[in-house]
């Protein structure tokens, strides 16, 4: 049999060697997790980014449609304010046709009473 003691002290220095190995291969290891983190937080950033651009163009969005509905009132407002204005001349001009008419006839009217009575 060996010396005990030299066993001892090699099973330890074999147990070192063996934990260095481990420490070694766990630096390994979190280089990529390191790097798969920040891959994760850059993505994180960019979809915020683009949930808040998204956020934005649906804002404008909403207040484009807003003032288009705005427009939208006041053509229509304006298209029947011009529909009555139209009605309003079209009636103004049967009157006054109307009036010229009624005017007309009974001038021709009040010739026949009057060689009517002179006879």
């Amino acid at each position: 049999m060996g010396n005990p003691l030299k066993e001892l002290k090699q099973s330890i220095d074999g147990l070192k060697q063996s934990l260095d190995g481990v420490k070694h291969s766990v630096d390994g290891l979190k280089e990529p997790v390191d790097e798969i983190k920040a891959n994760i937080q850059e993505t994180m950033d960019e979809a915020k980014m683009r949930s808040d651009r998204v956020k934005s163009e649906v804002q404008r969005i909403k207040a484009s449609v807003e003032e288009t509905t705005e427009v939208l009132g006041e053509v229509k407002e304006t298209i029947t304010s011009a529909a009555d204005v139209l009605y309003t001349q079209k009636r103004y001009k049967r009157l006054l046709n109307r009036k010229r008419k009624v005017g007309s006839g009974s001038a021709a009217r009040r010739k026949k009473a009057a060689s009517v009575w002179r006879s």
